[in-house]
């Protein structure tokens, strides 16, 4: 009957499989940053609206190319047109602001229209000298095109709005093409478009860099531990299942793969291995004392069930808790690591055993072939851990006082880029445009008038903005900032045959009417005319490109244009917002901190009240308590050493390492249960808690720490965060689990 069932069970999950791998054809790879906006959230819906009213401040391309021997060089100049004409033929283009472009733009006395000239005569070299002094004497020109070096120059594309990964695929390909095709001897990108083609490759590959690590991390691991072919098959065959039976369905669901989503298949297999370790070491242990496979197996699932049944369920609970948050992305991740990982306990409980069952592997029970060279080394810890009860728990003390100043110096930050390492292309990019330009971190202030029979056009409206742009000038180091004040401004000039010394605001508010004509009757010419206001003229916008200082200093400086505008009355002129998609994502980083904050003490409860109800002790609860949350409290304490941020990914550390590292101490303090209801006092329970569980608490630890530091590999430096920190947070975890929790029961558990 074993034998049949057995069969049923494995051709049914045969079925399923391939059911799932006919998907895996449609599988998609996505990079789409409004996924990452708060859900349902007014933020979102304000930005929304803005990028109706407005534009959507991403839809851009930064171009920097780079010349030694300076930009006024004529081979260069003719490089850097050719790409501008051909830049402007790109279907995908709405618009391209060039150094070669851009023209002078004036009246005279002698004609009602525009005259233009170009700003710089490629055809005179003679002439770069005075076109370059004229040049750097446009300050909204310095940084944006022109770069203080004198050696770079910068494109700035605008882009159809909503490009799809396919569409900005084209177009990175298009303007690939035609730089390699000019010739220039270093260019750099940036943009969402170059950015979401970047990090779509590096997903694509990674994952399949992440799974092979994994395979051979485990397959290592299991050798090690068993070193039985056999040993090593059956266990894969049910992580590999379980990843495959997750992705199917994720597919199925018409889910795509992100730079979040792409850890859910090692996340599977490495956590998922730790059920099928702790039930194959029981099982191995049975059957070396002579027991016949089927009583083995039987009583295998009967000790080690109840305690994977909780194991299971509070890695279970700790990644749902990640549904709470706003972040789309992270509420995936929660719910298909939590299916996984349902999968992966049903295919431990059927499949694995039925492979028990029909294979029939060669056992020899001599006691000299099968000595356990574990028992020695369990014992030994035993011994010492009995003998230094005191000085381990003192030591904990002073290591937890360590972490807990070294927690203080953490914060919440992010950067745009950040999440590739610094010699990926993408980085170098923003570095360049860090360095010789204002940056890439695009900044949108939102401004509605309180007086709404006021215009933005009225000359103290302006002179108030101003006010605002002066400041922000000096706050954020950038010398241009776009506004319905910009716009005057240069029209200004043009009014006044281009003269440098007109660039203000007119000292009247009939020449500011007269202006405000031509504006209006410009921007109905032309369709790609900036929009910096709204037609009934009541609200305007106030953008930027600032160095990537982070969200961090972001709002801090932020809190300074608070003050500032408080402190002028200007807050009695406008009401304002801070807005646009990288402010949406500075503040998910909050958000997801305290979601994370507020998953782990929920988490922590339910430690407390399962450990409490197992040993009907408020003791015990407050010790299994504690030899969990030291290791997270450890890995905080290095990250705030290190001057590592909490952002979406750092997190996610806590919540994914606790969901883990909790599991050790279940089957622990399960298995002490289990021993000490049998009437032996609590130092014999220990002992045989070591001796007996000892060796799969260790084996699962260093296969999840092994796997989750596979993640190390990542380009991603997010990702490489999420390997190295939830690996060593492991280490600490067995640690407190086999030395610190077993000294803290000698000292205060009575039974």
């Amino acid at each position: 009957m074993y034998r049949r069932n057995s069969k049923i069970i494995i051709a049914i999950v045969i079925v399923i499989t391939a059911v799932q791998l006919f998907r895996f054809q449609d599988i998609k790879f996505d990079y789409d940053l409004t996924k990452f906006f708060p859900k349902n959230s007014a933020e979102t819906d304000f930005f929304l609206d803005y990028s109706e009213k407005y534009s959507w401040d991403d839809d851009f391309v930064l171009i920097g190319l780079y010349n030694e021997e300076g930009i006024f060089q004529q081979d260069f100049l003719q490089k850097v047109d050719k790409l501008s004409q051909g830049l402007r033929k790109m279907d995908e283009i709405t618009s391209v602001y060039s150094p070669t472009t851009i023209n002078i733009l004036r009246k005279t006395p002698f004609s009602s229209g525009v005259i233009t000239k170009p700003y710089i005569t490629i055809d005179q070299p003679e002439k770069y000298a005075s076109d370059s002094a004229r040049i750097y004497r446009h300050y909204e020109l310095v940084d944006r095109l022109f770069a203080r070096d004198g050696k770079s120059v910068g494109l700035i594309l605008g882009q159809k709005p909503k490009l799809g990964v396919e569409g900005c695929q084209g177009l990175v390909d298009k303007v690939d093409n035609l730089i390699n095709e000019i010739g220039f001897n270093e260019a750099h990108y940036a943009g969402k478009c170059f950015s979401q083609t970047a990090y779509t490759s590096l997903v694509q590959s990674e994952v399949l860099l992440f799974v092979g690590s994994s395979v051979i991390m485990i397959i290592f691991f299991l050798f090690l531990s068993y070193r039985k072919l056999w040993s090593i098959w059956m266990p894969l065959i049910v992580i590999i299942t379980t990843v495959i039976w997750a992705m199917g369905t994720m597919i199925w669901a018409g889910e795509s793969i992100n730079f979040i989503s792409n850890i859910i298949p090692t996340i599977l297999m490495i956590i998922g291995i730790s059920n099928v370790i702790h039930l194959f070491t029981k099982y191995r242990l049975l059957i070396r004392k002579g027991i016949e496979k089927m009583e083995a197996l039987h009583t295998s699932i009967r000790e080690v069930g109840f305690a994977t049944i909780f194991t299971s369920l509070t890695t279970i609970l700790s990644f749902l808790t990640l549904t709470t948050s706003d972040v789309d992305p992270l509420v995936k991740l929660g719910i298909y690591a939590s299916l996984g990982l349902v999968f992966a306990f049903i295919l431990t409980y059927t499949l694995f055993p039925a492979m028990l069952i029909l294979y029939k592997p060669a056992y020899t029970l001599a006691p000299e072939q099968l000595k356990e060279v574990w028992q020695p080394f369990l014992y030994n810890i035993f011994l010492w851990v009995k003998k230094h009860p005191k000085a381990i728990v003192l030591g904990a003390l002073v290591v937890t006082g360590l972490s807990i100043y070294g927690t203080t110096q953490l914060k919440i930050n992010n950067h745009l880029v950040e999440d590739l390492k610094n010699m990926d292309a993408g980085r170098v990019a923003t570095g360049f445009f860090e360095e010789r330009f204002s940056g890439t971190r695009q900044y949108e202030l939102a401004l509605s008038l309180q007086d709404s029979t006021k215009s933005i056009f009225d000359k103290d409206v302006l002179l108030a903005m101003e006010k605002v742009e002066k400041f922000m000038e000096s706050e954020f180091g950038n010398n241009y900032w776009f506004s319905p004040v910009t716009v005057i401004k240069a029209s200004n000039r043009i009014d006044h045959g281009g003269n440098e010394a007109y660039f203000k605001i007119p000292s009247s508010q009939r020449k500011i009417n007269k202006l405000v004509k031509e504006i209006k009757k410009n921007s109905k010419r032309t369709a790609n005319f900036p929009r910096v206001y709204t037609p009934d003229e009541k609200n305007a916008r106030l953008s930027g490109k600032i160095a990537d200082i982070g969200s961090h200093e972001a709002r801090i400086r932020n809190g300074h244009l608070d003050e500032f505008m408080a402190a002028q009355n200007l807050t009695d002129i406008f009401d304002y917002k801070y807005t646009g998609s990288v402010h949406l994502n500075d503040m998910n980083g909050y958000n997801v901190a305290f979601n994370v904050l507020n998953g782990l003490m929920f988490c922590i409860a339910f430690i407390m009240i399962l450990v409490g109800v197992m040993f009907r002790s408020i003791s015990m609860s407050i010790i299994g308590m504690i030899s969990n949350v030291l290791p997270l409290l450890i890995i905080a304490g290095i990250m705030g050493y290190m001057d590592i941020d909490i952002k979406i990914p750092t997190a996610i550390i806590f919540i994914l390492s606790f969901g883990i590292a909790v599991d050790d101490s279940i089957h622990f303090l399960s298995t002490l249960r289990l021993e000490l209801s049998k009437g032996k006092k609590v130092e014999e329970s220990i002992r045989n808690t070591f001796l007996t569980t000892g060796k799969a608490i260790i084996v699962t630890s260093l296969i999840l720490s092994g796997g989750f530091l596979t993640l190390a590999l990542s380009s991603f430096s997010g990702t490489f965060y999420i390997g190295f920190f939830t690996s060593l947070c492991l280490i600490f975890a067995v640690t407190a689990d086999l030395i610190l929790l077993p000294a803290l029961i000698l000292l205060f558990y009575k039974k």
